[in-house]
């Protein structure tokens, strides 16, 4: 059975037709490329702006009034002009990128194909975190406008599959189409899988193993919510190209897959939950005062699991926190699987925002007080700076902490892991309307 049959009868896995930028009108791809929407804050936004007319964040996240018009219309112009052109021939993509981290030189590959939607219900596709309801308006919005995936789901594969991992090793010999470093240093590989054997045997690997969505939980959402108004548009008897999702699915077991930990930086906190904090935490936790900062990142990396900082604006110390009473944690949770509850990320939201801080979860879900990063020293410097009122930092979950609350049919609270490298946005793209 060729990749084009198989298209038409509507395999889980897929094989697209990608639309990619011709080079010799968009120049360097390192231009055009960016990072996944929800790390481009406005200064980033600016720079891709002026990097490039063709960088891919014109659609992905512009910044004009009706971004979604203007990246409908933006798509338009370029597809007319050939600054993106489809390939001629469905295929899947091999994607490795190459980074250091902590001292270690690392590479993570992935396979880029369509997967076919599902609602989480059934078990084969599982989310592992919330989401914000405006994330997933503003990527409807844009789905809507653009009919096309610009960026792409990364998803985390189950199971033992040495016919896969042979292919993989295979396809990894031959020559990128795209070799590109991108700001981070990061090396991004592209090789082409398209030979009808090659595809049907990925099509076999990832018939039926569970995926783990690892980044693109908004995406994926939108995707279903897509599907379901055009399907009711439409009321096709076969399959349709937005039945399925661009996604990049990667092995649990991939020795190159690493998170990192997402500290909370709070921009207002109540002042006499501030005032209090110290006492408030000594009734559910022990609490260590460290007055240097770098010494209190150092304790917690030491500390491990269970352990978690805080730094408050005009208290002279930072606190490391180890929860002492479980019961408490028990009570306040008690319908949480135990594996949601052994989370260093359920105490920080339970246990300090919610009790001691009065950060509901429904004030949290709805944004705008609280950003998340993968920086300690700059969240501790925002408190210091007076910039912020607080900084919580945590050591990351495990990939195995991840696939046991999602298995469990749990979610962990928004934001709970970073998955490093993210893929880059505009190496491919998936049109929805084939």
């Amino acid at each position: 059975m060729t990749a084009r049959r198989n298209a038409m009868t509507g395999e889980r896995i897929e094989p697209f037709r990608a639309l990619m930028y011709d080079r010799a009108i968009a120049g360097d791809l390192a231009g055009v490329v960016a990072p996944p929407y929800d790390l481009i804050g406005a200064v980033r936004q600016n720079k891709l702006y002026a990097r490039s007319r063709y960088n891919i964040v014109r659609l992905e996240f512009g910044r004009e009034a009706d971004r979604y018009a203007a990246a409908e219309s933006t798509l338009r112009e370029w597809l007319a002009a050939g600054v993106l052109r489809r390939l001629e021939r469905l295929a899947i993509f091999h994607y490795t990128q190459r980074f250091t981290i902590d001292g270690r030189n690392l590479s993570r590959t992935g396979l880029i194909a369509r997967i076919r939607l599902e609602p989480f219900g059934p078990g084969r596709i599982l989310p592992h975190e919330k989401t914000f309801p405006a994330a997933k308006q503003d990527r409807l919005k844009l789905l809507t406008a653009i009919r096309t995936n610009t960026s792409s789901l990364f998803g985390l594969y189950s199971g033992q599959h040495p016919e896969l991992d042979r292919l993989r090793a295979t396809v990894a010999e031959r020559a990128p189409l795209i070799d590109l470093i991108d700001d981070l240093g990061i090396r991004n590989e592209l090789r082409v899988i398209d030979a009808p054997t090659e595809v049907a045997e990925i099509q076999r690997a990832l018939a039926t193993p569970r995926v783990l969505i690892a980044d693109g939980h908004h995406r994926y959402e939108t995707a279903l919510n897509y599907q379901r108004t055009r399907r009711a548009a439409d009321n096709p008897a076969t399959a349709r190209g937005y039945d399925y999702t661009m996604m990049t699915m990667v092995a649990c077991d991939d020795p190159g897959l690493v998170i990192l930990p997402t500290h909370r930086v709070v921009h207002r906190l109540r002042p006499d939950a501030m005032a209090g904090f110290a006492a408030e935490a000594r009734k559910t936790f022990t609490v260590e005062e460290i007055s240097r900062p770098e010494v209190l990142r150092a304790r917690l990396l030491a500390a491990g699991r269970g352990a978690i900082a805080a730094a408050l604006r005009g208290h002279r110390a930072g606190y490391l926190l180890r929860l002492s009473d479980h019961a408490a944690l028990s009570s306040a949770l008690p319908g949480a699987p135990a594996d949601v509850r052994a989370l260093d990320v359920s105490v920080l939201h339970t246990m300090i925002f919610d009790r001691i801080c009065s950060l509901t979860a429904a004030e949290i879900r709805k944004g705008g007080n609280i950003e998340y990063t993968i920086d300690a020293a700059a969240a501790l410097e925002a408190v210091a700076s007076g910039a912020a009122d607080g900084a919580f930092l945590m050591n990351p979950p495990s990939i195995e902490d991840v696939e046991r609350v999602s298995d469990a049919g749990a979610t962990m609270p928004e934001k709970s892991t970073y998955f490093h490298p993210k893929l880059l946005t505009g190496l491919v793209m998936n049109p929805l309307d084939d």
